[in-house]
């Protein structure tokens, strides 16, 4: 558990909490949202810094094959 998946369960508590304006309905599916958008970003970072650590190991590679 890193602080993605933290900032992914606050982010459902708090929509959640605004949902509750609407009822319990809204209460789960603010709850439902938030951890949708908060997995989605929270996966779509982890890519980027892979693909970031790919590249540059990619270009490490390539340095010492010039060297």
């Amino acid at each position: 558990m890193d602080w993605r998946d933290l900032v992914t369960i606050t982010l459902a508590g708090v929509l959640g909490m605004v949902g509750g304006v609407f009822g319990p309905v809204g209460i789960a599916a603010g709850v439902v949202v938030g951890a949708a958008v908060g997995a989605r970003w929270g996966a779509r970072s982890d890519r980027i810094a892979a693909l970031e650590d790919r590249v540059s190991a990619v270009e490490s590679e390539a340095t010492d094959e010039d060297a």
